[in-house]
């Protein structure tokens, strides 16, 4: 049996079409313990690393096409088990932030083709010795120091 261009073109669009409909994990579940740290350690990873390692993932339109929207489910799905910053907990935090200094040295070789297609999420150097800086210290300086003013109110309601 010959198959003619055509006919391969036909059935791969027909095969693209189907592929639309298989449905995938694309939620973001809710956040039950962020990472604590300082506002500037604080943005420099949301704009890094939250779109593959939090529930706070922002789905582009392109995490709807399939196939390309498997590999992003995945890549996602993956990088929530490795690291989640939404679910971080005091348990296992040598062991994440081992795994958070080995790639952040690595920069971004990390994830290539999500730093190809988002250039502005790129670390610069000056972030990412400042997230290293804050890695290294011990736990108990870790926290993000937010002064109280010693005033504390309640709100009652009536």
């Amino acid at each position: 049996m010959t198959l003619s261009l055509k006919s391969i073109g036909s059935w791969s669009v027909l095969s693209l079409m189907i592929m639309q409909f298989i449905p995938l994990n694309r939620i973001n579940p809710p956040v039950v313990s962020d990472i604590q740290t300082p506002y500037a350690v604080k943005n420099s990873l949301k704009k890094a690393c939250y779109d593959c390692h939090s529930n706070e993932t922002v789905w582009r339109g392109i995490a709807y096409i399939a196939p390309i929207s498997w590999m992003l489910s995945s890549t996602v799905s993956t990088g929530r088990n490795v690291v989640n910053f939404s679910i971080w907990n005091n348990e296992k935090r040598k062991l994440k932030q081992a795994e958070i200094i080995k790639v952040i040295a690595e920069g971004p070789r990390h994830r290539q083709f999500y730093y190809i297609c988002n250039p502005e999420k790129q670390l610069d150097a000056r972030e990412r010795t400042m997230i290293m800086e804050w890695l290294n210290k011990p736990a108990h300086e870790q926290s993000p120091h937010i002064k109280n003013s010693g005033y504390n109110r309640q709100d009652k309601t009536l």
